[in-house]
């Protein structure tokens, strides 16, 4: 039983039309999120907590409106044609059809996977992806959460959103004593420094190209291009990559390259698409 049906049906309603449309809607909800493509009478009634006769009735009026038909077999209800024309109208406000032609002419342009990702705090969830037509390709993982300094778009996030780390010369030691004796920790901290000053530069990089380029550091061989998609929300932060094998994304091609990731970047400047990809 899905809860947002069984709620629907079960609220106090204030009046029996209102108590008719809460009803429809939670028949609705409940054939739509149907896993068996449909679903029947007597399914529906224990989905929604209803008793068979008034959800006989309700089916009747939305088949007749066009938001619900019956199948083929005639046993299980399934979305109607108005209810499948106001969901292409939903989906089409989103721009999420967009989102995805942007992401297959960059494919198609570039010869490597295309994504789109969302930050969600110190990591990048994988939102789209459309993959590369070439043999040898990075496959793409919708779904899959990658902390902000593995993927290219983080890098890209955090370049153009992000204030630079704090400059240190490295082998400056904390507190600014450099006649202090021998520091236990000075290795470490130099370490620290070196990651800093690195990460510092990559940073600036991404900044003077425009865009982000980060290689596998887990020996996978690929290469990621990254820029920033200006959401129009600050509260939804997103950014377009392509991925493959260094070997193919070779140095010499990384102006061109990078000049398709921000062009496609800078195409989705402006779509509603920032809330619908922020409810993934």
């Amino acid at each position: 039983m899905t809860e947002s049906s069984t709620d629907l049906a079960s609220r106090t309603p204030r009046s029996s039309g209102v108590q008719s449309v809460a009803r429809a809607a939670a028949l609705l909800g409940a054939v739509v999120d149907s896993p068996s493509g449909g679903a029947t009478l007597t399914e529906l009634s224990k989905l929604t907590g209803l008793n068979v006769s008034t959800v006989h009735r309700l089916l009747g009026t939305l088949c007749a409106e066009g938001l619900l038909c019956r199948s083929r077999e005639g046993d299980r209800f399934q979305p109607g044609p108005v209810l499948l024309r106001l969901g292409r109208r939903s989906l089409a406000s989103t721009g999420l059809p967009e989102v995805t032609a942007v992401l297959k002419e960059l494919a198609d342009a570039t010869g490597e996977t295309a994504s789109i990702g969302m930050r969600r705090g110190d990591r990048v969830l994988v939102l789209v992806s459309v993959q590369s037509e070439q043999p040898l390709r990075y496959l793409g993982e919708p779904g899959v959460s990658v902390p902000l300094t593995r993927t290219a778009m983080g890098v890209a996030l955090l370049a153009f959103d992000t204030p630079s780390p704090p400059q240190r010369t490295p082998g400056e030691r904390r507190g600014g004593d450099e006649q202090a004796g021998p520091d236990p920790t000075e290795d470490a901290e130099d370490a620290e420094d070196a990651e800093k000053w690195s990460w510092h530069v990559r940073l600036l990089a991404a900044q003077f190209r425009g865009y982000a380029v980060l290689d596998g550091a887990d020996g996978s061989g690929l290469r990621g291009l990254a820029a920033p998609v200006d959401s129009g929300s600050p509260y939804i932060q997103l950014a377009v990559d392509i991925q493959g094998p260094a070997g193919r994304m070779t140095d010499d091609r990384l102006d061109a390259l990078g000049a398709r990731v921000v062009a496609a970047a800078d195409s989705l400047r402006g779509l509603p698409v920032a809330l619908a990809l922020g409810q993934l």
